[in-house]
């Protein structure tokens, strides 16, 4: 008997679904991957999160057809909100509604994964952990009403944008 310590080789693409904080597809959106060489492969994302709609692109070194830890680089693009109406806390424990626009933001990404495979390779499921460094500089919203934050409500803006601890999990498939 002939022990072989080569991986088989992975399906051409990859399509799922994933979900998180600050996840590359979002709160909720589809992804994909493509093997390109070795265990490198490219990454896409859409999908909806706090500050509006989400593309992301990068590239991910893992395997997917074993289960085992991989890495990834990538950039997210969020498109913000225009006219939203928040409601926020201004302190006084008395909610008000702000209108303004969450302005396009972005983050390079640092992650990295452990991945679960089942059935021949051709089914994949990840928990994924990294930073988001946020880009855009500081200016990230509109305020279209005149209204003037409290140190607490730019607080809670600053949470919302785009950056800082990732936390996701995702299911892909194998074609």
């Amino acid at each position: 008997m002939v022990i072989s310590n080569e991986e088989p080789d992975p399906e051409a693409f990859y399509l799922g679904i994933s979900s998180g904080i600050d996840n590359y597809t979002g709160l909720l959106g589809l992804g994909a991957q493509v093997p390109i060489i070795d265990k490198f492969a490219l990454r896409g994302g859409a999908g909806l999160g706090a500050w509006g709609g989400k593309l992301s692109a990068g590239v991910k070194y893992e395997s997917l057809v074993k289960k085992g830890l991989g890495v990834g680089l990538s950039y997210s693009h969020c498109t913000g909100a225009n006219d939203l109406v928040l409601t926020l806390d201004d302190g006084t424990g008395d909610p008000r509604d702000i209108d303004m626009d969450l302005l396009p933001v972005g983050s390079v990404n640092l992650t990295a994964n452990y991945n679960w495979v089942f059935k021949k390779g051709d089914k994949l499921f990840y928990l994924e952990y990294g930073y988001a460094f946020g880009t855009g500089g500081s200016k990230y919203y509109k305020i279209n009403d005149g209204s003037v934050l409290t140190s607490g409500e730019e607080l809670i803006l600053r949470i919302m944008r785009p950056g800082g601890i990732i936390l996701a999990m995702g299911l892909l498939i194998g074609f």
